[in-house]
């Protein structure tokens, strides 16, 4: 049989419940069905109640029409008037698999992000009959150092999994001599639940592929992400903007205000930017960022007319502005602090960061309110929430003998309802889902935001990195493009190699910095970050590239609807600086695609040869080559000649950009 059967996607769990195993008393549980159409699926509602009408298991249960996916969550309800008996090891995925033991079954998956130039970097594990592989994030952030999608591969095809769980979900693959056994849920979950109580599990997506190639899974996983998950506001995809923010500034000299803002934004709108992005200098009272979150008020130092004047010439020039908080993070010195202590949680092994408690329905409801003021005060378009630090320690301290895993999933269920209620209040408005850079991306948080950027290396932390910055740039860009279609990222020079190592997804830059002035390989561990930004050029002042940047702006555009595509990779993907990189992007609808090369700064290789994807050989094609900025002339080229080709660049550092579409 190739790839795995019809029922590897019908939703298969386990779950133990006063000591006992599902499987030995749900078959005589009383069940209720119901279906109906909504959006493209059928929903299924499945009901399970136990004799006593104490426990009511509820799975709810979605099936494309035109993809062979299922989705599926599962609630579980106290009907009773006392505590239920333990609940403990809620697993929404326990699928077994009959598997020849001569058959070869592989793991795709890939790092989450950690601040590290590997984030995101794919990862193949092979899974022999005896073999045991668990996946898990650390510290309770869905992609903090593991993302929560991957794909199997066996003979003839294979299975995709998507978790969504915004907390410390777990996977593990157990291959026996003669099966396999897929299991997927939180951690750790061990609990009494209270009579009325109700509590839902993370969410499940299997998605069956046909073929020889991975790519194929991946990519049927990229469309159904475009065209049932990402969010949409009107009917249109919410797409990854570009956009200038001065945090950089603030990093590198202390200073943030109205003036500075005003300067730089005139200048931003005429190099044809989509947002104007304030991040972490706007609040509290006297400190740094860092150490005033839980204030959150406008610093009126810094900026005396609050940020709706900024926000108001940002719509005016045509721009959306963005406005950052971190509302699940308080300082112990913080107003939040000082007047509501009984909203937060605490960690003895981090007594100075407080975790504010988002499974508390009266903290819930309180910050809400002060973020759904706050923009609509400010007037806020993109609602950035980031988070930086680990909160499964917080947690964990606040769940009792007999409520293990409470905390966690009340905590996770009240971040979506922040989320889906601050986007009822304000319609049209955007959420980026940052967590230190790329480190809570999963199915549920793609369901509401993007991830506007996709890891903190490309941030302040890879710039003692020198032209490595790039090379992190590449993979970490090119690695969540396999999984994930729609994110953002940095950009730190305007040279085309610099721009283009970032050329997947949106894009965010505070300065351009000469790649002359980049610091040498060997640089990590003797050159601060401040060092090399203070060599950068911003909007403030004078010496930015002005025309190189709207050079790169406009190729940008003319990349961005093939976001929308299928994703390959050309080359082996590493964090080697001898290596090249280069993916391809291909719109089917189109007929035509995109396919970026870069040699790296220390590539000995003046050319590669690739094999490019959705190429019909005996067709032609009209075809561009280009180094710079300005696409090359096009020509007319058949295709045998352009599915297996050698691409030339003759610097290292150095790029090219092939555009093709399909001549008439």
């Amino acid at each position: 049989m190739a790839g795995f059967p019809a029922s590897a996607v019908v939703p298969r769990f386990s779950f133990r419940y006063g000591g006992k195993d599902s499987g030995e008393f749900l078959p005589a549980w009383k069940q209720h069905t119901s279906t109906q159409k909504a959006d493209g699926a059928s929903l299924t509602r499945l009901e399970y109640l136990d004799p006593a009408g104490i426990l009511a298991v509820t799975v709810h249960i979605r099936q494309f029409e035109n993809f062979p996916a299922t989705d599926w969550v599962m609630e579980f309800e106290n009907r009773g008037s006392a505590d239920a008996p333990i609940l403990e090891a809620i697993l929404p995925l326990d699928l077994a698999v009959p598997l020849p033991p001569e058959e070869r079954l592989r793991l795709h998956h890939a790092n989450g992000s950690a601040c590290r130039m590997d984030d995101f970097l794919p990862l193949t594990t092979e899974i022999s009959p005896g073999a045991c592989q668990t996946l898990s994030p650390r510290g309770g952030r869905s992609s903090d150092g593991t993302l929560p999608f991957m794909n199997l591969q066996r003979a003839g095809g294979g299975l995709v999994l998507a978790i969504g769980w915004s907390g410390q979900w777990a996977a593990t693959l157990e291959r026996s001599k003669d099966a396999l056994r897929l299991a997927a849920g939180m951690e750790r979950t061990h609990l009494a639940l209270r009579a009325g109580e109700k509590i839902r599990t993370p969410r499940i997506l299997l998605l069956p592929w046909e073929g020889d190639d991975e790519a194929a899974g991946r990519n049927l996983l990229r469309r159904l992400l475009l065209a049932h998950y990402l969010p949409r506001i009107g009917g249109e995809l919410v797409m990854p903007p570009t956009a200038q923010c001065l945090q950089f500034y603030y990093y590198l000299t202390g200073k943030a205000g109205e003036s500075l803002e005003m300067t730089a934004l005139p200048k931003a709108a005429a190099l044809g930017l989509e947002v104007y992005w304030i991040d972490a200098c706007w609040f509290g009272d006297r400190g740094q960022w860092w150490e005033e979150v839980g204030s959150w008020v406008v610093n009126r130092e810094k900026f005396p007319h609050g940020l709706r004047p900024i926000s108001d010439a940002a719509r005016k020039a045509g721009m959306k502005f963005l406005l950052w908080f971190e509302p699940e993070r308080v300082r112990k010195t913080s107003r939040i602090a000082r007047e509501h202590p009984e909203h937060l949680l605490r960690n003895p092994a981090d007594p100075d960061n407080l975790l504010f408690n988002l499974g508390s329905p009266e903290a819930l409801a309180y910050i809400t309110n002060i973020l759904s003021r706050q923009i609509e005060e400010n007037g806020v378009d993109i609602y950035r929430q980031d988070f930086n630090f680990e909160p499964l320690g917080y947690w964990r301290a606040a769940d009792g003998p007999d409520r293990i895993g409470m905390a966690e999933i009340r905590h996770v269920e009240g971040l979506y309802a922040l989320w889906d209620e601050l986007r009822r209040r304000h319609p049209g408005l955007w959420i980026d889902n940052c967590s230190s850079g790329g480190r809570r991306i999963d199915l549920e948080t793609l369901s509401r935001s993007l991830p506007l950027w996709s890891s903190d290396f490309l941030d302040t932390v890879g710039l003692p990195f020198g032209q490595g910055l790039h090379v992190g740039s590449q993979c970490i860009k090119a690695g969540l493009a396999r999984w994930v279609p729609l994110f953002g990222g940095g950009v730190w020079d305007f040279t085309p190699y610099g721009v283009r190592s970032q050329g997947i997804g949106g894009f965010t830059f505070g300065c351009h910095i000469d790649p002359r002035d980049f610091p040498a390989d060997d640089a990590p561990s003797t050159v601060t970050s401040n060092a090399v930004m203070a060599k950068g050029k911003t909007l403030l002042g004078d010496g930015f590239p002005l025309e190189a940047a709207r050079a790169a702006v406009a190729e940008w555009r003319s990349l961005r609807p093939f976001f929308l595509g299928d994703f390959y990779l050309l080359l082996p993907l590493t964090v080697s600086y001898h290596d090249w990189c280069a993916w391809q992007f291909h719109r089917e609808d189109l007929d035509a695609g995109v396919a970026m090369f870069l040699r790296r700064h220390r590539s000995p290789f003046p050319a590669m040869e690739v094999t490019l994807r959705g190429i019909e050989a005996g067709a032609w094609y009209n075809v561009s080559l280009s180094p710079e900025f300005q696409e090359a002339p096009r020509q007319r080229i058949r295709g045998k000649d352009l599915v297996r080709m050698t691409v030339e660049i003759s610097e290292a550092p150095g790029s090219v950009l092939l555009r093709y579409t399909r001549a008439p």
